[in-house]
């Protein structure tokens, strides 16, 4: 190969690369808007707890920094309860589907399947309405009571708040006279 081809070749090498480092390299990543917050309080705002799942009810509430069940007083379960004020501190939304809808029913949120009720500590109150899952089952319907917006947020984020009925973080008891393995 001629001396005059490999510097025709390296010539365009570089204004190639020069091209790509120049304008495809610095082009900077559209960035998709972040979806929504459902909600949003700090987790050490939440006092109460209510979640009514298809008809039964959980209360908890904090008192002197611990979560009880509000019925018997008994402490809850926290591995189970751990991170769950956090979860209800406000949600992202998965997207707003609707800004403003008429038929509540069609998704479920006429009667609701999940109302979850927040109390804060000021006594302000948020209720938040969660429907049937959408036919993929990746997403659930949702609404805050008083605002127009239909939203769809993670279904597993409304599984682990309706655990909270179906599978209450109740403090399971330890065996009398049970001995613990030495470690």
């Amino acid at each position: 190969m001629s001396f005059r081809i490999s510097f025709i070749l390296l010539v365009l090498v570089a204004v190639v690369g020069g091209y790509v480092l120049i304008f495809e390299l610095q082009r900077q990543p559209v960035k998709e808007p972040e979806p929504p917050f459902f909600y949003d309080v700090q987790p050490e705002a939440i006092a109460r707890v209510s979640v009514t799942y298809q008809g039964h009810e959980q209360v908890f509430v904090r008192k002197d920094g611990a979560w009880l069940f509000e019925a018997s007083g008994q402490p809850v379960n926290m591995d189970r309860w751990s991170g769950m004020t956090l979860l209800l501190s406000g949600p992202r939304a998965a997207r707003v589907l609707r800004p403003e809808f008429n038929n509540p029913a069609e998704y479920g949120l006429d009667p609701p399947e999940t109302n979850i009720s927040l109390t804060l500590e000021g006594g302000q109150p948020i209720a938040i309405l969660v429907g049937n899952k959408t036919p993929d089952s990746q997403s659930s319907y949702a609404q805050v009571v008083g605002f127009p917006q239909l939203l769809l947020v993670t279904s597993s984020w409304s599984d682990v708040i309706t655990r909270l009925v179906t599978e209450p973080p109740v403090v399971t008891p330890t065996p009398e006279g049970a001995v613990s393995a030495p470690q």
